[in-house]
């Protein structure tokens, strides 16, 4: 699968004490968009993304989306923090 676009939001809950940086969505070759994946900062800088949930009846989150392959979220986390980094001017 190509990602052939993505789009971020930057959301930057930094002053509420929160960790999201930014919202991204994503088309997989021209075809499937994948909206609202979170792009959140860890404890030490790093990056990793959460894909959409929604909340059951008993309150639990669940995945709406989730890749199958290690390879495929890999990918997706690393175009979604390039392009992130790219927005807001930030270097390696």
């Amino acid at each position: 699968m190509e990602i052939t676009e993505v789009k971020i939001y930057p959301f930057d809950t930094r002053g509420i004490g929160g960790r999201i940086r930014a919202v991204a969505h994503i088309i997989l070759d021209n075809q499937l968009i994948i909206k609202d994946i979170k792009l959140i900062q860890n404890k030490h800088g790093g990056y990793f993304i959460s894909f959409p949930k929604k909340r059951t009846t008993s309150g639990k989150f669940v995945d709406i989306v989730e890749p199958l392959s290690k390879e495929l979220e890999e990918n997706i986390r690393r175009v979604i923090v390039d392009k992130y980094k790219e927005i807001m001017g930030i270097g390696d």
